[in-house]
Parts: C-alpha cells; sequence; structure tokens
C-alpha cells in the first residue's frame, strides 16, 4: 500500500513539474491557473496598488484572484460556445489599446518636471484675477479643541498672543481628537462652515483676540482670527500661487503634447475626409 500511495505521488509531482516545463512560466511564480492559461506572480503584483498595508494586500490579493479565474473561467466558455467580441467590441479594445501606448509615450517623451517661474505666476494672476474673487466671507483662523479643560494650558493661553504657539508649543496640532478638523492653523475658511456656536463671535467679532473656552459638544473650543475677508473681495497672490502654478504646469504639459502630436504626424501619411461623414 505504501509504495502504491508513493508511486501515486511520485506521478501526480511528475505531471504537474511537466505541466509547468511545458508552459513559459516557472511553477513558484504561478499563482493561479485555468486550464493552458496562468496568472503570474508579477502578473498579481503589477495590478495591487502601491503602498498598501500586508493585511489589506493579501486581502485584495486573494479577491483578484478568485476574480481572475472566475472571468477566466467564464471567457473560456463563451469562446467554446462560440461566443465572440462583436466588430465594436473588437473596435473598442484595439482603440484601448492605442490610448494606452499613446500615454505611454507621452509619458516617456514628456520632462518630468515643469518649471513655472515667479513672474509667469503673477502674470497669470494679473491677467486672470476675476478667477479669484471670494463667493463668499472668509475667515483665517487658527483653532484649538481640548477634550477636557487643562488649567495649564488655558493660563498659558491668556498669557500669549498667538495661539498657534501655544498648540505648537504643546504638540496639540499632533494629537488625535473628536473634531475632524486639526488643531492649528486652518488658512481661510468660509464662515458659514463654521460651527453654529463660533459664527457669532466671527462675524462681530475682532482679528488677533483669542476667543475662549466655548464649550461646544465633546469639549472646549479656542481660536483665533487672523483676518476676515469679505465676499467679493480677490484673494491675494500668496493665497493661490500653489493653484496657479499646478494650472500652468498643466497648460505646458498640454501644449508639449501637442508638439509632440504635430512632429510624430509629420512622418505618417494622414488622409481625412470629412465628406464621408454623414
Amino acid at each position: 500500500m505504501k509504495t502504491l500511495l508513493h508511486l501515486f505521488v511520485g506521478l501526480l509531482l511528475l505531471t504537474l513539474l511537466l505541466q509547468c516545463r511545458n508552459s513559459s512560466v516557472p511553477s513558484i511564480d504561478i499563482i493561479a491557473r485555468v486550464s493552458d492559461e496562468y496568472l503570474t506572480r508579477d502578473e498579481l503584483a503589477n495590478w495591487m496598488p502601491p503602498n498598501l498595508p500586508d493585511d489589506q494586500k493579501v486581502i485584495l490579493a486573494r479577491q483578484y484572484v478568485d476574480r481572475w479565474v472566475h472571468k477566466t473561467v467564464m471567457a473560456r466558455s463563451a469562446l467554446n460556445d462560440g461566443l465572440s467580441l462583436s466588430d465594436y467590441e473588437q473596435w473598442s479594445m484595439e482603440y484601448l489599446e492605442k490610448e494606452m501606448l499613446s500615454q505611454k509615450y507621452l509619458a516617456a517623451k514628456l520632462p518630468r518636471d515643469i518649471i513655472i517661474t515667479d513672474e509667469e505666476i503673477s502674470t497669470y494672476y494679473e491677467e486672470n484675477k476675476e478667477q479669484f474673487i471670494r463667493s463668499e466671507d472668509e475667515v483665517h483662523l487658527v483653532q484649538l479643541f481640548l477634550e477636557s479643560m487643562d488649567k495649564a494650558i488655558a493660563e498659558e493661553i491668556k498669557e500669549e498672543k498667538e495661539l498657534l504657539d501655544v498648540i505648537k508649543k504643546n504638540y496639540l496640532d499632533t494629537q488625535v481628537n473628536r473634531i475632524l478638523e486639526k488643531n492649528g492653523d486652518l488658512g481661510y475658511v468660509p464662515v458659514n462652515s463654521l460651527r453654529k456656536e463660533i459664527v457669532r463671535y466671527v462675524k462681530s467679532g475682532s482679528t488677533g483676540r483669542i476667543y475662549g473656552p466655548i464649550r461646544i459638544e465633546g469639549g472646549y473650543y479656542y481660536f483665533q482670527m487672523m483676518d476676515k475677508q469679505s465676499a467679493d473681495s480677490y484673494r491675494s497672490l500668496d493665497l493661490v500661487r500653489e493653484e496657479i502654478e499646478l494650472r500652468l504646469k498643466s497648460i505646458k504639459r498640454e501644449k508639449l503634447a501637442e508638439e509632440i502630436v504635430r512632429k510624430q504626424s509629420e512622418k505618417f501619411t494622414i488622409e481625412i475626409y470629412p465628406e464621408h461623414i454623414k
């Protein structure tokens, strides 16, 4: 009996080795197989999102493997039943391939980083200033939320002129709290987006003053208004500099891509018949 068992195991291993040898994929790299189709470790790795935690990676990988098996089984079943893609579906596949190759070519030819000068940013701002008008009242806010009253922090706030200094000195901007926003400098935010408990202070209060502690749900709230701007006022260049830089990079990249297409088009015979379009 043991001899027969050893013989069976040996034949099974030999069969598996021959199957893997007949394929061009080493057996150790195979994740799944459906008949003569293989899903390899590299193919699975290419599909996985980068920087994914290991526990999530295992779950997602298994889901993808199961999906690949199911889709492969159904696709082969369709072919066995004589089903195939329509002309339009086949054209769509070919067009998608062209689209992907086109994007890959442009990515290889376009510069990785496009330099935008301060002068270009300033010029764009002056020429498109109407795009940076505020649609509602905004306030530049520094905030601090404490789940329980800390007397030492409260005394320090009374003595300091800048709430942000207290926050950074005590590392309060790194602590997790129950409110969604961070402790620290929020930048400019719409007044109407603030908590109803503090809107009245913001509307009637003055800049520079530290308000609080204000009792709100879950704790105590401090804030300091650094600046107030009304609707229809212009956002300053400093506030929109990064946004403008991204816009200009996108515009430059698009122009460079158009130039690449133009130059490459000169290497091919291109004919367009608009009269044939119905």
